[in-house]
């Protein structure tokens, strides 16, 4: 059960590749090229979705049914947000706080997680995440709207909402479109730790690493959410927590690379000191298994490792530890055997990265 989580998270990030892995720095939602990308990278055309995104088709498909039961002003609310269009101040003020945050039960859309009946409840707030509309979420909020109402379900929504246009298979999926939402919402009080649906034992935490949303992952930590938590399954056990989970995982190429940007994006809180060891112990089995050959697999995948262990010695302040684990990586060159998959102000991949078997990047730049 422990390892349950982790290996379905590493199946999902293997899946379509195969040496392939997923600051203190600000979150850039639209990043600008750096002189090694510009040459290189295309940015999807001007009239895409993806400059405009709207609600998505099987989202309008339900529209009635979630708000069937919602008083008729709450209902045109939630059609002008649904047409992507900013609700009146005035007219927000006069429904009040409760009104607005009020989930509003819609029983054509009730389901089941596990084994556990769930009642769908429609917000205007999960409205406005699904038409990836910004201006209506942050008006919303502005009028104190409680982003955790219905066990703050609109949070969990924007994390896995990935931007209209974004490709089928990207290594560093493309969530620029809610990550703006995910902010707002934890800016404005929605707890990063809370479960879903009130019995679910998947925080925001959780969901963002399964969906290998970096700027989620990071946005969420530095609010507070504890990347040392272990949740515990439905029915018993207990799962990795996610910084044990990437350092189990960081053998491969993209895992080190998440774990790297995650330990150089947040104010890394405190874990207990037998996590921590473990966290430890997990990088030295790694680099016991794949850094400490002679080849240019092994010598690469050094490169990574050394770059991940330099942060998490500093974060944990344990460098004599980490550095001990260090002087067992292969032999590495920094310019011929290194390389990242992301430039370092990128939290996606490019959309010209190749799809299929993703080269060992070439982006060089350090902790």
């Amino acid at each position: 059960m422990r390892r349950a989580k982790l290996l379905s998270s590493i199946a999902l990030m293997l899946g379509l590749m195969s040496p392939a892995a997923h600051g203190f720095i600000v979150l850039k939602w639209e990043p600008s090229p750096t002189p090694q990308q510009s040459q290189v990278e295309a940015s999807p055309p001007a009239d895409t979705e993806r400059t405009r995104p709207v609600m998505q088709s099987k989202d309008r498909e339900t529209f009635d049914q979630r708000w069937a039961q919602a008083p008729e002003e709450i209902r045109a609310i939630a059609t002008e947000i649904s047409n992507g269009a900013v609700p009146d101040d005035q007219a927000l003020a006069a429904l009040g706080t409760e009104a607005l945050s009020r989930g509003y039960h819609a029983p054509a859309l009730d389901f089941t997680r596990d084994g556990q009946p769930v009642q769908y409840l429609a917000t205007l707030l999960q409205e406005a995440v699904m038409a990836y509309n910004l201006e209506a979420a942050q008006a919303l909020l502005a009028q104190g709207v409680d982003p955790n109402v219905n066990h703050a379900e609109a949070l969990f929504m924007a994390i896995e909402r990935r931007t209209p246009s974004e490709r089928d298979f990207m290594l560093f999926p493309d969530f620029d479109a809610s990550l703006p939402i995910v902010q707002a919402m934890l800016d404005a009080g929605a707890d990063p730790d809370t479960q879903q649906y009130g019995f679910r034992h998947v925080t925001p935490l959780s969901l963002a690493e399964g969906h290998r949303n970096l700027g989620a992952m990071i946005a969420l930590i530095n609010a507070g959410a504890d990347p040392w938590l272990r949740p515990n399954f439905p029915g018993g056990g207990n799962t990795d927590s996610l910084l044990e989970s990437l350092a189990f995982g960081a053998g491969n190429h993209a895992t080190a690379e998440t774990l790297f940007r995650v330990l150089r994006g947040v104010k890394l809180p405190s874990g207990s000191p037998d996590q921590i060891d473990q966290f430890l112990h997990q990088l030295d089995s790694v680099v016991e298994t794949f850094a400490m050959g002679s080849g240019p697999d092994s010598r690469h995948t050094a490169w990574r490792l050394d770059q991940v262990l330099i942060l998490a010695g500093k974060a944990l302040d344990r460098t004599t530890e980490t550095d001990r684990i260090r002087a067992r990586l292969s032999e590495f060159s920094y310019q011929a055997d290194g390389g990242w998959y992301l430039a370092e102000d990128e939290i996606h991949s490019r959309y010209n990265a190749p799809l299929s078997v993703p080269d060992r990047g070439n982006q060089i730049w350090g902790p």
